[in-house]
């Protein structure tokens, strides 16, 4: 990797300890410590209760696991490493900089994101890193499931359409990205699409984004196989009768008005509380994901926030900063005349749309975590943390928000094993929190959090992650974290 600048390499061990954590399965059950796992390879051999009623039933000449390497994880949580459902990494210098690609892995990892589902563009290259990633373990490259972009404005016929998915799962998709304000789509070549990846083994399927632009709705795309339905487009859609109350002059291709009313569509909807209820109902039948990416959208309902969040300074590049400077000419810019009464506007949109989140897991469906970052002051790895936030927000349990993040994820992803959480013989992908998520994942950003001692007078600072391990191999992650800050300064000054 060319651009790192510093040694935030991993390192494998032929046994590693991770000593006194409490661990946080994944699978939604209650945490339990304090435990001791044992890593042998990319495989977990071992979780040992410690506990004092664990311990005195152990026979007396039993001794605690020792290794290459012992972490003491007293005080911390380990979880199953975090999957970015909705990635995009910046390998284009224009969007974050010279460095851009390797400046958002270590943010990722940084995190404790272990798995990027990437909906790229680019994809070649990110087939080359994905490769090196797999030869080279030690390097910091999160694992990549990689979904190729549909080419863009193509008139495709069904069998057409069929070759092209042979052809793109040829080159190495694992699956597609299907952003229809760029296609020609209807139903049938929907169809033709899904079917043929099912066939050929794309096992990511397809995911996709229903703009308004089309004529394919969410409960069309979800009849049609779909695997995923990103963000909130195209579910709302479906339940209102005819077309949303657009004002007479609305132009779609106007970004500002289009994010400007997009807030309108959830409360519209809700007026046809049972059709809103059907479609949901339908995707829980067809087994159709909801990958909603909260927080991408969140600047839209409190601005002042998102352009003053603490980690701006230090881990923010200024090409990136400049790209969410309000700019006519770029996408997702739009906010050169945002006001109050859209604030507004979008704070009941996301109250509706977390409602109908919370009632669409309650239906059995299935909801994953994606970020979307890189746009609307969205940060790579920041972002997954207050994905989780929202998640919560919407009304969902912590130890669900972790699943949802984490082992659903990978089930979704055909992951096989990785999707067990942490019990012996799952894969080794773990992040280890200074701090307890379930409490408060504000414990899991990287700038860390503060608190008082019982004495309220001395103030004291933890949290973030400490360490990420992907397949067994050991990132430090403040180190990760200090070498984005060192990006940072060295563009700053350049």
């Amino acid at each position: 990797m060319e651009d790192v600048a510093g040694d935030v390499s991993g390192r494998s061990y032929s046994r590693l300890v991770i000593r006194d954590a409490t661990m946080i399965s994944g699978i939604a059950t209650p945490a339990e410590g304090p435990v001791d796992l044992v890593i042998e390879g990319d495989r977990i051999k071992q979780v040992i209760r410690v506990d004092p009623v664990s311990l005195a039933r152990y026979p007396r000449d039993w001794r605690r696991p020792e290794g290459e390497r012992v972490i003491d994880a007293g005080g911390m949580c380990v979880m199953p490493g975090l999957v970015d459902m909705h990635a995009h990494v910046p390998t284009d210098p224009a969007h974050c900089g010279p460095g851009g690609r390797d400046y958002s892995f270590w943010l990722w990892l940084g995190h404790g994101v272990t798995t990027l589902r990437v909906a790229g563009v680019h994809t070649k290259e990110l087939y080359e890193q994905r490769r090196l990633g797999e030869e080279h373990p030690e390097l910091p490259i999160p694992r990549m499931v990689i979904l190729h972009h549909w080419p863009p404005q193509a008139p495709f016929t069904s069998a057409e359409a069929r070759a092209e998915v042979r052809r793109l799962r040829d080159m190495g998709a694992n699956g597609l990205k299907l952003h229809t304000r760029h296609l020609i789509m209807d139903v049938p070549l929907l169809e033709a699409i899904c079917d043929e990846g099912r066939k050929v083994g794309m096992e990511a399927g397809a995911a996709i984004h229903l703009a308004l632009n089309t004529k394919v709705n969410a409960l069309e795309a979800s009849n049609a196989g779909v695997c995923s339905i990103e963000h909130t487009y195209g579910i709302p859609e479906a339940a209102i009768p005819g077309v949303q109350s657009f004002p007479l002059g609305y132009n779609e291709m106007d970004e500002l008005a289009r994010f400007r009313e997009s807030a309108y569509d959830w409360p519209e909807a809700e007026r046809y509380h049972d059709r809103v209820l059907a479609v949901l109902e339908q995707m829980v039948r067809n087994g159709t994901v909801w990958n909603p990416t909260m927080a991408t959208y969140e600047a839209n309902r409190d601005l002042m926030r998102a352009q003053t969040k603490v980690w701006m300074e230090r881990y923010v590049t200024p090409p990136l900063l400049k790209r969410w400077t309000p700019t006519p000419g770029v996408h997702a810019s739009f906010h050169f005349d945002w006001r109050t009464a859209d604030e507004v506007a979008w704070r009941d949109k996301f109250r509706i749309w977390m409602k109908y989140l919370k009632t669409f897991f309650g239906l059995g469906g299935t909801i994953t975590g994606g970020s979307d970052a890189g746009s609307l002051y969205t940060l790579y790895g920041f972002s997954m943390v207050r994905e989780a936030e929202l998640l919560q927000e919407a009304g969902l349990h912590p130890l669900d928000v972790v699943r949802i993040v984490t082992t659903n994820s990978k089930r979704v992803l055909r992951l096989g094993d990785m999707a067990l959480g942490i019990r012996a013989g799952a894969p080794a992908d773990l992040a280890i929190v200074d701090g307890n998520p379930i409490e408060n994942f504000k414990t899991m950003y990287g700038t860390g959090v503060e608190r008082f001692l019982p004495d309220r007078v001395t103030k004291v600072k933890g949290g973030g992650v400490k360490w990420t391990i992907r397949g067994g191999v050991v990132f430090d992650a403040k180190d990760l974290l200090k070498e984005v800050e060192r990006h940072v300064e060295r563009l700053k000054a350049s």
